[in-house]
């Protein structure tokens, strides 16, 4: 499986010269003893040939880890047969062994090549144990900052791979969350089309059914209900359309837009109705989450004003007060009895919540008729403006 990006995958190009430079050193190595230690040369020549190899299947995701353990020991030989020039490569192998493996395993392989390392200083110094303490120190100070290069590297790739892995569950819940909204959506419009729409349907189909039982006997009741078919059509017609105008999506990029608002009032001005939106100026761009739930208010009053109501203007207000959104959705029109929010309202009242805000329904309103008021804060929205 293909991995993410990770810290060293961000350090790669770094990496790769390091491990070039450790090579070309170790090849360097192969060159000086190629006249009096041909064999060691050789050794030399194929552990480099071998960790490029290596290198080349790390880089590419493939065999990451054992990978990293084969760059390990080539270091090691490298070491073991070049003497110092071969430390370079056992360092950039230590580095990626650390990240891949972990600090402990990191410390271990360099303890060991500590130890080796003294063997092999005591045996070129012969003997001079001051030497010999000097250059130990020196490779052992050299050993630890390799260490916690790595551990650092490491503490970066691991805590990449957790925001990748909470980014991935935080995008499967947002798709669980839109798929629940949009099922939602579809149940309330399949309930508003069965109890609407169906139920017309029915009444046409029934008084054709009738005119065209009495039409011999009585022409006359038979064009009635022809003529009450005919006006139920029509009413019919104009509710498909006010559900389409209602269903008519804003586009993706303007959801952060206030002006998204004039989009879904000019939707609707096709109704009949006189809509006016006012913005206030304080308001600036906001965060997705309270464009949308502010979209879906005024779409859901608009909505409402046309099918419960007998007004002719509505007035949409978006002003800022302190820090929460405030939206005023107010129509001139008359309410038979105390209002009751419906299944639309009830949900953006539930998201409102969500948000922080609340949404409740004032009668008699600024305009005579219904006001849909709604507030949410947006301090967090703000300050990304900012």
């Amino acid at each position: 499986m293909h991995r993410s990006a990770s810290a060293v995958d961000r350090v790669r190009r770094p990496l790769n010269v390091i491990f070039v430079g450790s090579g070309l050193t170790a090849l360097g190595a192969a060159v000086v003893r190629a006249p009096e230690q041909f064999g060691n040369a050789v050794a030399i020549l194929l552990l480099v040939i071998t960790a490029a190899l290596a290198w080349r299947f790390r880089t590419d995701d493939r065999f990451t880890r054992a990978a990293s353990l084969v760059l390990a020991l080539c270091g090691i030989g490298a070491v073991t047969f070049g003497d110092n020039l071969g430390l370079p490569l056992l360092f950039t192998a230590l580095i990626v062994l650390v990240v891949d493996w972990g600090l402990w395993i990191g410390c271990v392989v360099a303890v060991l090549m500590t130890a080796v390392l003294v063997a092999l200083l005591y045996e070129g110094f012969k003997g001079d144990w001051s030497l010999v303490l000097l250059q130990s120190v020196a490779n052992a100070t050299l050993f630890a900052f390799i260490l916690v290069f790595g551990a650092v590297l490491r503490a970066f790739d691991q805590q990449h791979r957790e925001l990748v892995a909470v980014n991935a569950q935080l995008t499967e819940a947002m798709d669980a969350s839109r798929d629940l909204v949009l099922a939602q959506e579809r149940a309330r419009a399949a309930a508003e089309l069965h109890d609407g729409l169906g139920h017309q349907l029915t009444l046409i189909s029934m008084s054709l059914e009738f005119a065209g039982r009495v039409r011999d006997r009585d022409p006359e009741a038979a064009w009635k209900e022809v003529a009450n078919a005919s006006a139920m059509t029509r009413q019919a017609l104009a509710d498909m359309r006010l559900w389409v105008r209602a269903l008519h999506p804003a586009r993706l990029e303007e959801l952060t837009d206030p002006q998204a608002f004039e989009a879904v009032a000019e939707v609707f001005r096709g109704t009949g109705l006189e809509v006016s939106v006012e913005v206030a100026s304080g308001i600036g761009r906001l965060d997705r989450p309270r464009t949308l739930f502010a979209y879906r208010l005024i779409q859901e009053a608009l909505t409402n004003v046309l099918r419960h109501t007998a007004a002719d203007t509505v007035l949409c207000a978006l002003d800022r007060d302190a820090d929460r959104l405030r939206v005023v959705v107010s129509d001139n029109g008359t309410v038979a009895q105390e209002p009751e929010p419906g299944f639309g309202l009830r949900g953006l009242t539930e998201r409102a919540r969500e948000l922080g805000g609340s949404v409740l329904l004032r009668h008699p309103g600024r305009l005579g008729g219904l006001d849909v008021v709604a507030e949410v804060p947006i301090a967090a929205a703000s300050a990304e403006a900012a």
